[in-house]
């Protein structure tokens, strides 16, 4: 039996390294804690080892993860904010400044 639960701890251990997440989206909801604003513009969010990426258009910014719980990534950025993007079972990602948690940005494909 302690073989068996040893095997399962290793399999979830080597199963949860290397996390890849990859979502599409085409519309962008921007809620700045009044009104709700949806823009039309389309791009990927990747994740790949402990970097975050999103392409769109022509142009790629790239996000150094500080942290993986889960579905969530979690990045710092230069103003030493942390910001989280949640990837949703259902394609969504939502991006939250960790200061300002109730202004957020949804990434969704239609």
């Amino acid at each position: 039996m302690k073989k068996i639960i040893t095997l399962v701890f290793l399999m979830m251990s080597i199963m949860s390294f290397g996390q890849k997440f990859n979502a599409e989206y085409n519309l962008v909801i921007d809620y700045n804690g009044k009104e709700r604003l949806e823009k039309n513009h389309s791009g990927v969010w990747t994740v790949s080892d402990s970097t975050l990426y999103q392409f769109y258009d022509n142009d790629t910014l790239e996000y150094k993860i500080s942290e993986i719980k889960g579905r969530n990534v979690f990045h710092v950025n230069d103003f030493g904010e942390t910001v989280k993007f949640l990837f949703n079972a259902n394609g969504d990602v939502v991006r939250t400044n960790m200061t300002r948690p109730n202004q957020y940005l949804i990434y969704r494909k239609r």
